[in-house]
C-alpha cells in the first residue's frame, strides 16, 4: 500500500493534523456553509409542505363544489341514484375518507360514503350547503385525510437534505483541497523554516515562489535569516576580540582592585575627617547662632541703657546747677521743688529702663546657656519660645514681616532646649532670607500642638513664594542652597534635620508648592529619648 494512502487511513494522522490551524478552518468553512445551507434547506421544505397543503385544500374545495352541483336535481327531485355516479366519481379519490350528503331536514343522509382511516392520521373538513331556487335544499360535507399530502411534504424535504449535504461534503472537500495545498503545506514549510532560525540553522535558503501574503513572509523569513547569518558572524568576531582582551582585563582588575584596597583605607580616614567636620559644623552653626544672638541682644540693650544714659546726663546737669546756686545762696524753693520733681520722673525712667535692660538679659543669660550646651532640662514650651523670639526680634524688627504665635500654655517638654532653639531660629531665618525674597511684606506663623498624648507637632508657616518639587526634594540636603554665592551655605536645613531626626528623636519634613508659601512639620516627643552617651542632666 503507498505510503501517502497509508498515511491518510491512519486515524492518528487525522487527529494530529486536525487539531490545529486545518480543523478550525475547516469546522468555520463547514459551518459557514452548513448553517445557511441547512436554513435553505429547513425553508425550502417548509415551502413545500406549505404547498402541499395549499394543494390538498384546494382539492377538497373543489370536491366539495362539484359535490355541491352535482346533488342539487337528485336532492330537488329525492333520487339518490341520480346523484350516486358523481359521489362515486368525487369519492374514488383516496384522499377522501368520508363524504356525506344531507338533505334540509337532516334527518338521515342522503348520500353517505367512508373508509377507515388511522387514528393518528390528520384531517381536513368542508361543509357546502345546496341551494335550489335560492331555497337551502340540503348540503355536502367531505372530510379528507393529510397523511398524502404529508408523505409527499416529507419526501421532498428529505430530497432537499440530501441535497443540501451532498452539496456541502462536496464544498467541504474542495475547500479542504485546496486549503491543503495552497494555505496548510506552506505554512508547514515556513514553520519548519522558523524552527530552523530558532536553532540557529542558517544554512538553508527559504523559498517560497508565491505572490500573496504568505510568499511576503517567506521574503521576510529570508531577510531575517541573512540579517542573523550577519549578526551572528559579527557576534563570533566581538566573542573572538572579547577573549582576546579577557586575559588583559582580569590583570587590570587585580591591579584595580590593590588600588581600591588603599583607596579604602583612604576612605576610612576621609569619613572620619567628614563625622568629625559635620560636628564641627553643627557647632559652628549653634555658635553663628549664638552670635547672632548677642548682636541682637546688644542692639536691643541699646535703647534701654541709651535713654538710662540720657536721663542720668540730665539729672548730673540739673545736679551741678543746683549745687552752683547752692554755693551762690541764690537757691530758691522753685527751683528745689522743680529739681526734686526731675529726680523722680527720671528715676522712674531708669528704673524701668533698667529692669527691662535687667529681663533681657536673664532671658539671653537662659537661652545662651541653652544655646552653648546640650543639657536636657524640663521646660515650659511657651516661655521657651518668648525668650527665643526675644533674641530674633532685632532680625524682624525693621522687616515687613509679622511674626504669629500660636502655642499652646501648657504644653511641657522633658528634652534639649538648646539645641530645639537652634532648629526653630534656623527655620525663621531661613523663611526671612528664602521665602519673602521679592515680597513687599508677608506673615510667618509658629504653632505648636499635641497630636496625641506623648507627642507634639510644631510647624513653622509662611506664605512666601514656596518653592518646586525639585527643591522641596533637596532642601534638606547638606550644602544644598539656592543663594549659592549670596552668602547661603546649604547648612542649615540639614544641620536642623539632623538635630530633629537625632538628638530629639522626631521628623521633619515640609510642604510647598510654588506660589503657595512653605510649610516646616516638626514632631517630636514630649520627652525625648535618653542618649546613650550622655547621662540626663539634673535642672
Amino acid at each position: 500500500m503507498p505510503k501517502r494512502l497509508t498515511r491518510w487511513l491512519n486515524l492518528n494522522w487525522w487527529v494530529e493534523h486536525l487539531s490545529r490551524l486545518r480543523l478550525l478552518i475547516v469546522l468555520a468553512v463547514a459551518l459557514g456553509l452548513a448553517i445557511p445551507g441547512l436554513l435553505l434547506a429547513r425553508q425550502e421544505g417548509v415551502s413545500v409542505r406549505t404547498e402541499a397543503f395549499t394543494r390538498l385544500q384546494e382539492d377538497l374545495r373543489r370536491y366539495t363544489e362539484v359535490s355541491a352541483e352535482g346533488m342539487r336535481d337528485p336532492l330537488w327531485q329525492v333520487s339518490p341514484e341520480l346523484g350516486r355516479a358523481v359521489a362515486q366519481a368525487v369519492f374514488s379519490d383516496q384522499r377522501i375518507a368520508s363524504l356525506m350528503v344531507l338533505d334540509a331536514q337532516q334527518k338521515k343522509p342522503f348520500l353517505s360514503y367512508s373508509r377507515p382511516i388511522d387514528p393518528g392520521d390528520d384531517i381536513i373538513a368542508m361543509t357546502r350547503e345546496i341551494h335550489y331556487l335560492d331555497r337551502n335544499i340540503g348540503s355536502v360535507k367531505i372530510i379528507m385525510s393529510t397523511e398524502s399530502a404529508s408523505k409527499l411534504a416529507r419526501a421532498a424535504q428529505t430530497q432537499i437534505v440530501v441535497r443540501t449535504l451532498v452539496g456541502l461534503v462536496c464544498s467541504l472537500l474542495l475547500i479542504f483541497i485546496v486549503m491543503h495545498w495552497q494555505l496548510v503545506k506552506p505554512i508547514e514549510y515556513l514553520k519548519r523554516m522558523s524552527s530552523r532560525l530558532a536553532q540557529r540553522d542558517l544554512s538553508q535558503p527559504i523559498g517560497l515562489r508565491r505572490n500573496d501574503e504568505l510568499g511576503q513572509l517567506a521574503g521576510s523569513l529570508e531577510s531575517t535569516r541573512l540579517a542573523l547569518a550577519g549578526a551572528f558572524a559579527d557576534l563570533e568576531e566581538k566573542n573572538r576580540l572579547i577573549a582576546e582582551h579577557a586575559t588583559d582585563l582580569e590583570q587590570r582588575v587585580t591591579e584595580r582592585t590593590h588600588e581600591l584596597e588603599a583607596s579604602n583605607t583612604r576612605l576610612s580616614e576621609t569619613l572620619g575627617n567628614l563625622q568629625r567636620t559635620q560636628s564641627e559644623l553643627i557647632e559652628a552653626d549653634r555658635l553663628a547662632s549664638l552670635g547672632r544672638m548677642v548682636a541682637g541682644i546688644a542692639h536691643e540693650l541699646n535703647t534701654p541703657l541709651g535713654s538710662s544714659l540720657t536721663v542720668a546726663s540730665t539729672l548730673m546737669d540739673h545736679y551741678r546747677s543746683l549745687s552752683a546756686d547752692v554755693d551762690q545762696g541764690n537757691l530758691r524753693k522753685a527751683a528745689f521743688e522743680g529739681f526734686m520733681a526731675d529726680i523722680g520722673e527720671g528715676l522712674t525712667i531708669m528704673q524701668r529702663n533698667v529692669q527691662r535692660a535687667a529681663d533681657m538679659v536673664d532671658k539671653f543669660r537662659q537661652v545662651a546657656v541653652d544655646q552653648t550646651s546640650e543639657q536636657r532640662r524640663i521646660f515650659k514650651l511657651h516661655s521657651f519660645i518668648d525668650e527665643l523670639q526675644m533674641t530674633l526680634s532685632p532680625r524682624f524688627k525693621h522687616t515687613p514681616i509679622k511674626l504669629h504665635l500660636d502655642i499652646d500654655a501648657d504644653l511641657q517638654l522633658d528634652s534639649y532646649p538648646g539645641p530645639l532653639g537652634q532648629v526653630l531660629a534656623n527655620l525663621e531665618l531661613n523663611a526671612l532670607i528664602h521665602a519673602f525674597d521679592g515680597r513687599a511684606e508677608g506673615n510667618l506663623q509658629l504653632s505648636a500642638k499635641l497630636t496625641n498624648e506623648d507627642m507634639v507637632r510644631l510647624s513653622i508657616k509662611d506664605d512666601g513664594v514656596g518653592m518646586s518639587e525639585e527643591i522641596r526634594q533637596h532642601i534638606f540636603d547638606p550644602f544644598f542652597t539656592t543663594r549659592l554665592g549670596r552668602g547661603g551655605s546649604g547648612l542649615g536645613l540639614s544641620i536642623a534635620y539632623n538635630i530633629v531626626t537625632g538628638l530629639l528623636g522626631g521628623k521633619i519634613w515640609v510642604v510647598s508648592e510654588p506660589g503657595a508659601g512653605a510649610e516646616f512639620i516638626i514632631e517630636i516627643p514630649l520627652r525625648s529619648p535618653l542618649r546613650a552617651d550622655k547621662p540626663r542632666e539634673a535642672l
